[in-house]
C-alpha cells in the first residue's frame, strides 16, 4: 500500500490496515492519531487528577517538552489507582523515544520472522519446518527445497503453526492447522499469505503457564534496552488468552499482568479495551496468586539476544517457556511495541530511570510545542 495515501488514512480515521500497513512507514500524526482513537473513549468517565497531580506531571516533563497533556496521566492512574509523574505518555514514547532508540527502517526490513533463525540463531526458537521467503522455499535446515516436497513434509506433522513473517501485529496471521495428511488445508492456508511466512511446530508450554490458560501459548512480553554497557530490563508482562482464543494478544481478548522479579504477578490484570481485573474472567483464579516459573531463563534469552540489534535498541520481546522449563523465542517487536498496557499493570516503563532516559533522548534539542494538547 503506498505510504503517502496510507498516511493520510489513519490521520483521518485513527485505523491502520492490519496485515497490510507497514507501521514502521507511519509519521508522527498517523500514530498519535491512532494511538488517541485507542485511549480517548476510555476516558469519557475518567476522574480529572488534582491540580497537585497535574502540576507535578508538568514540572516532570517542563525540561522536555512546553506543554505536556494529562491525558494519558489520567488514564493510566483511574486504571490501576496509582498516580505517578513519571508514567511515560505513549504519544511520547511512539514520536520520540522509540524513534530515538529504534531505526525504523533498519527495523521494517530487519523485522522478519524468516531472519529470526539467523539473527537470533543463539536462543531457542519454534522448531521450524519451512519457510517461504521471497520466492524461495527453505527447509527446517535453511536449505532450499521444492515447495510440493516441503508441503508433503508439513502435512506429514500432527499439528501446524503458519505464521505471517512481516507485519503481524497483535498475532495477525497466526494459524493453527490440523497436519496429518491435511495438504489440501495446508495449500489453503499458504496461498491466504501473501508475504512470507514460516511453517513451524507448536510450543508446547510449561505445565503452569497451561493452567493459567491451556488453549494458548501465555507468553512473556519483556522490555529491554540495549546501554553501552549491558541489556537493562525495564518491564516483564504476561500475556494471558482467553476463552477459545489459541492467540494471547490483547486484541484477541487477552490480558496483560505485570510480573514482578521473583516471578509472582501483579494484582492487577488489564484487557485491550482497557478494563482492568484482579481475576481471570473465564477461569477465575487471582493472578496475585500465581507464578510465572523459570522467570530468569526468559531473561536470559532476551540479554543474549539484544546485543546484536544495535540498530533498535530498545525492543519488546515475546517469549513463552517451554514444558522443559527453557525459554523460547516467539518475537521480537524491534520498533513501536505498545506501552499503555505494560505501564498500567507495571507501572512507569522506565521507573527511576525515567529522567536519565529523557535526557538522553533530548539532549541538545530544544524544547518545543507538542501536539498534545
Amino acid at each position: 500500500m503506498n505510504a503517502f495515501w496510507e498516511n493520510i488514512r489513519c490521520v483521518v480515521t485513527g485505523r491502520y490496515a492490519e496485515g497490510k500497513t507497514d507501521l514502521n512507514t507511519l509519521s508522527d500524526p498517523a500514530l498519535i492519531r491512532i494511538d488517541r482513537k485507542t485511549v480517548t473513549p476510555s476516558l469519557k468517565r475518567v476522574p480529572r487528577l488534582s491540580g497537585k497531580q497535574r502540576r507535578a506531571v508538568r514540572s516532570f516533563y517542563r525540561p522536555y517538552v512546553r506543554w505536556m497533556t494529562d491525558r494519558y496521566h489520567r488514564y493510566y492512574t483511574a486504571k490501576n489507582g496509582v498516580f505517578r509523574p513519571d508514567y511515560l505518555p505513549e504519544e511520547l514514547y511512539v514520536t520520540q523515544v522509540d524513534r530515538f532508540f529504534s531505526d525504523r527502517q533498519e527495523a521494517r526490513f530487519l523485522d522478519n520472522k524468516c531472519y529470526y533463525y539467523r539473527l537470533f540463531s543463539n536462543v531457542k526458537q519454534p522448531e521450524l519446518i519451512g519457510m517461504r521467503i521471497g520466492g524461495s522455499w527453505l527447509d527446517g535446515r535453511l536449505l532450499p527445497v521444492s515447495y510440493d516436497c516441503l508441503k508433503k513434509r508439513a502435512a506429514a506433522e500432527p499439528e501446524l503453526v503458519i505464521k505471517r513473517a512481516v507485519n503481524s501485529q497483535g498475532g495477525y496471521g497466526v494459524s493453527f492447522l490440523k497436519g496429518s495428511g491435511n495438504e489440501r488445508g495446508l495449500e489453503e492456508r499458504i496461498r491466504g499469505i501473501p508475504c512470507d511466512l514460516v511453517i513451524q511446530r507448536p510450543v508446547r508450554q510449561h505445565p503452569e503457564l497451561s493452567r493459567l490458560h491451556p488453549e494458548s501459548v501465555n507468553t512473556l512480553r519483556i522490555v529491554s534496552l540495549l546501554t553501552e554497557e549491558k541489556v537493562k530490563i525495564y518491564a516483564v508482562c504476561l500475556k494471558i488468552g482467553v476463552g477459545k482464543e489459541r492467540v494471547d494478544n490483547g486484541c484477541h481478548g487477552g490480558i496483560y499482568c505485570g510480573v514482578r522479579p521473583d516471578g509472582r504477578l501483579r494484582r492487577l490484570g488489564v484487557m485491550d479495551d482497557g478494563r482492568t481485573t484482579e481475576r481471570h474472567p473465564q477461569l477465575g483464579y487471582r493472578f496475585a496468586d500465581c507464578r510465572v516459573p523459570c522467570l530468569n531463563s526468559a531473561l536470559k534469552l532476551v540479554r543474549r539476544a539484544h546485543p546484536m540489534m544495535g540498530h533498535c535498541r530498545l525492543i519488546s520481546w515475546d517469549v513463552a517457556i517451554g514444558e522443559d522449563g527453557e525459554a523460547v523465542l516467539i518475537e521480537a517487536n524491534l520498533s513501536l511495541g505498545g506501552i499503555n498496557d505494560v505501564q498500567i499493570c507495571s507501572g512507569p516503563l522506565f521507573g527511576r530511570d525515567t529522567r536519565k532516559i529523557l535526557d538522553e533522548v533530548f539532549a541538545g534539542r530544544k524544547r518545543k510545542w507538542t501536539t498534545w494538547l
